[in-house]
Formats: C-alpha cells, structure tokens, sequence
C-alpha cells in the first residue's frame, strides 16, 4: 500500500486532529473533575454562609432577649419597695 503525494496532503492534517482530539479526550476527565470540586466548595462555602449568618440572628435574639430582662427587673419589682429609709 503506497500512498501518493495527494493522499500524504490529505492523511498529514488528519493525524494532526486525531491527536489532538485524542489529547482532549484524555484531559476531559481531569477538566470534569476540577469542575466538581469548584461545584463542592461553593456549596460548602454557601452552606457555611447560612449557618454563620443564622447563628449570628440566634445571638442576637438572646441578646436583645437579656436586655428585655434587664429592663424589666430595673422597671419595677413587685415585692420589693421602691424607696429606702435612712431614717431610724
């Protein structure tokens, strides 16, 4: 099987791109992967946002909730006296 100048024209390109998309099939595993673990660590990172951020309004209902009481107890008491005798 000889091949002549016209065929070596045409078969030349074509072993070029047969590399070449062998090369990309070869690296589609390794893009697809890496593209995985960006998915993974955004969401890990979205997830901690949420958690973070749901903590931070737990704190500060109880926050505002211990000032509530504070408050109250300063306001008025009902058994003890509200004036102090020096006197006696």
């Amino acid at each position: 099987m000889s091949l002549k100048l016209i065929e070596l024209q045409v078969a030349i390109p074509r072993t070029m791109d047969a590399g070449k998309t062998a090369t990309d099939l070869a690296q589609r595993g390794m893009i697809h992967q890496a593209q995985l673990s960006e998915q993974d660590r955004k969401k890990q990172l979205n997830e901690s946002k949420k958690v973070s951020a749901k903590e931070r309004t737990e704190n500060s209902v109880l926050h505002t909730g211990e000032t509530s009481k504070s408050t109250q107890l300063l306001a008025k008491h009902p058994f003890k006296g509200q004036e102090i005798d020096y006197s006696g």
